[in-house]
């Protein structure tokens, strides 16, 4: 009888150990490669929300106001919906309700794909609450951008500013502020200012890359132990100052600007920084080694800094 030719035992795992070893160095390259295209995805969406914002300037004369507490309760995001291709949102949305009433529940919960960074955990449904109101917090589909209202009076004075008396409403405010901006009012220049960046991962609460679940976040952004209020795309308060936190990512103001923590900070999963859209539609990248004066001079529309190169 003829034997046939089969491999030993050794030789198999030799054969898996190769393939174990050739697996190993394969996959970090491959979760860069993803980490590359989720950055890109993520600049695309700040894009098309930065022109559908410059849109919303060019038909009424300014950019959308930060806030708004004057019923209806509305934020300025339902207002660009047709502009980033969502009629379909935007046919049902009630502009003449508040943006929790049950008129609004189908349209607050439903998710838009250009509101979410890829590298945040998907699932996510943020909350807002509404003072005075039965029902609150309320629900709704979660974003993970937010623009940029202003330099907070503590940051200034940590930047030795301490009395920006008159000056704060005019100068310290950025485009998207309480009342928003006319083009003529952004002197630092369009490419030289923030209109959008990445708060991502809301209303979980994230530290440096750790999700905290037991701590919580600081009193303005707190919504309970490890969780961080707003972080939803519906609500009427969108914005956030500028402050900046202490090494830890816990305390603020500080001096670490760029994913300290997402308590109305700027934050991202992206590796060593965050996505940013300027005022003239460009999207940047935000290095984590920025200084917080850097990221404060981008965060206002008129304070006349000069910017360095980062």
């Amino acid at each position: 009888m003829r034997t046939r030719p089969a491999f030993t035992l050794i030789e198999l795992l030799v054969v898996i150990a190769i393939i174990a070893v050739l697996i190993g160095l394969l996959l970090p390259a491959v979760q860069k490669v993803r980490e590359a295209a989720n950055r890109m995805s993520c600049q695309n969406n700040l894009k098309q929300i930065a022109i559908a914002c410059t849109s919303y300037e060019g038909a009424h004369g300014r950019y959308p106001a930060s806030n708004n507490f004057a019923p209806p309760l509305q934020g300025w995001v339902p207002s660009i919906l047709p502009q980033l291709e969502q009629e379909n949102v935007r046919n049902i949305y009630v502009v003449a309700a508040n943006w929790y009433d049950p008129a609004n529940d189908a349209a607050r919960n439903a998710q838009v794909k250009t509101f979410l960074c890829p590298s945040a955990r998907s699932g996510r449904v943020g909350d807002c609450a509404v003072p005075g109101v039965a029902g609150s917090p309320f629900t709704g589909a979660a974003w993970d951008y937010s623009n940029v209202a202003v330099v907070s009076k503590p940051a200034l004075a940590y930047l030795g500013y301490p009395n920006p008396g008159d000056d704060y409403e005019s100068v310290w405010r950025g485009v998207m502020s309480s009342r928003g901006s006319t083009v003529a009012q952004i002197t630092d220049g369009l490419s030289n200012t923030l209109l959008l960046v990445e708060d991502a991962g809301r209303p979980e609460y994230w530290v440096k890359g750790k999700l905290v679940t037991s701590a919580e976040p600081p009193a303005f952004a707190s919504g309970g132990p490890g969780r961080v209020r707003g972080g939803l795309w519906a609500d009427h308060e969108k914005g956030f100052g500028i402050e900046g936190t202490g090494p830890d990512g816990l305390t603020s103001p500080g001096e670490c600007a760029i994913n300290c923590n997402n308590a109305f900070e700027v934050y991202a999963f992206h590796r060593g920084g965050a996505n940013a859209a300027m005022a003239d539609g460009s999207v940047r990248f935000l290095r984590e080694g920025m200084n917080i004066r850097t990221l404060a001079a981008l965060a206002t529309r008129g304070a006349g800094e000069v910017i360095p190169n980062e």
